[in-house]
């Protein structure tokens, strides 16, 4: 395990928001936020890993599971990092000719110089006590940046037109009939060129704002992932797999009566059930290509929770781990996320390839860490305002699950919703 420094801190807050300040001027760093959304299956409040002592970037290697796997076995630590959405090609016979504007690798992993971990009012530091004393002081004496006006007015433009995006989903729809898909998450971009953004200030403030339990904060030197992420991929612990896929959003108000009658038209919602269940089903044949015989098991179906801003249908999806199968094995066999896909899998990804525009990247990947144990945490990017500096790039994907009763006009709305939870803030 190494040293580690145990404090108190009154304000876990105030130190958190000081402590991504502070690891700014790092050049990578990874931050993963529970928002204090404790459950039966949250391993941590808060931690982030600063400094990359030992790293793997890959861009469209082959068999890249293989070599992050290698990787984690040579530097045998906790290792933080990414999986991009585009990994897809190299586990499947699948393409990616659409362009990419942000340039991010496809994975990336670092075994982190520093973790600082936030749990029940403690702070844990991977020093002796010396070391940490030093480094509390640091972050203490530094200035958290939190302007209101947190960047100049940023112009928005989409990659695909109202009009195109009506007739993209009405095609997508006629492939239902035609029995090649049942469900599609199709998704557009809305970005931003010569964008003078600021990642961390941006970051704070929509963070404070928005309490997402999967937030985090990605600095990989110049490029930046901003994700407030309401959805657990998959969790590995002791030999049990979990996900917690997501179909099923409805925005809450002031009013907590209101909020109670949102809850239960969800619940009882015949498009969100069909939606989350074919998911969920999804879900359930990734989990067999690496669980035990018979220990698939969907542990709640249609759960109703409710976040800062919005209602979400969530289904938990369990199963134990195979002995012969690697922790990496059984993330692979699981990846991309269903919820991000549609069903069947693997033709779903042919059809994004066919009707989006751009390529995913990062979105709909994966953030997360993995321990020496192979006991691991990921979550789904979305709502993630990704930004290459170097280029003044920003941008966010936004997207849904288009079925055969899905209203065209309806699905482009809540792309708009979806694109104003974030874009709101700045």
């Amino acid at each position: 395990m190494g040293e580690q420094a145990s404090f108190i801190i009154e304000d876990a807050a105030r130190f958190k928001r000081k402590v991504v300040s502070w690891a700014q001027q790092f050049e990578f760093v990874l931050c993963l936020d529970s928002n204090q959304h404790q459950n039966e299956y949250q391993v941590l409040d808060f931690v982030i890993a600063i400094d990359a002592l030992e790293s793997i970037r890959l861009s469209n290697e082959t068999n890249p599971f293989a070599l992050v796997e290698a990787f984690h076995k040579k530097v045998n630590t906790k290792i933080f990092g990414y999986l991009s959405y585009d990994l897809k090609n190299e586990l499947e016979d699948l393409h990616s000719s659409n362009p990419d504007y942000l340039s991010f690798p496809t994975s990336y992993f670092f075994v982190p110089r520093y973790i600082i971990e936030v749990k029940e009012g403690r702070c844990f530091i991977n020093r002796s006590t010396l070391e940490a004393l030093y480094i509390l002081d640091q972050i203490e004496a530094f200035h958290c940046s939190e302007d209101e006006v947190i960047t100049e007015k940023i112009t928005w433009k989409t990659r695909v037109d109202h009009d195109t995006y009506i007739q993209n989903v009405e095609a997508i729809q006629q492939d239902i009939i035609e029995g090649t898909v049942y469900e599609l998450n199709y998704c557009r971009e809305i970005y931003a060129e010569t964008a003078n953004f600021k990642p961390l200030e941006s970051y704070l403030k929509i963070n404070e704002a928005t309490k997402a339990p999967f937030t985090s904060f990605l600095k990989l030197q110049s490029l930046f992932a901003l994700c407030f992420s309401p959805e657990r991929f998959m969790q590995l612990k002791e030999g049990e797999m979990l996900s917690q896929p997501i179909k099923g959003t409805v925005k809450k108000t002031d009013n907590f009566g209101e909020n109670e009658r949102l809850k239960h038209a969800l619940f009882n919602d015949e498009k969100e059930r069909a939606e989350n269940v074919m998911i969920v089903d999804l879900v359930r044949n990734d989990f067999a290509r690496s669980a035990k015989p018979g220990s698939v098991k969907v542990k709640e179906l249609f759960g109703i929770y409710e976040f800062e801003n919005i209602i979400q249908m969530i289904s938990t999806v369990t199963a134990q781990k195979r002995n012969e199968m690697s922790s990496w094995d059984a993330l692979k066999n699981a990846f991309p996320m269903g919820s991000m896909t549609g069903a069947p899998k693997i033709k779903s990804m042919e059809l994004i390839e066919k009707y989006e525009n751009t390529k995913r990247n990062l979105y709909s990947g994966a953030m997360g860490y993995i321990d020496a144990d192979g006991n691991f945490d990921f979550n789904v990017v979305i709502r993630t305002l990704c930004y290459n500096a170097n280029k003044q790039y920003l941008s966010m994907h936004v997207g849904g699950a288009i079925t055969i009763d899905s209203i065209p006009q309806k699905e482009w709305e809540e792309t708009e919703t979806k694109a104003q939870s974030i874009l709101k803030f700045l």
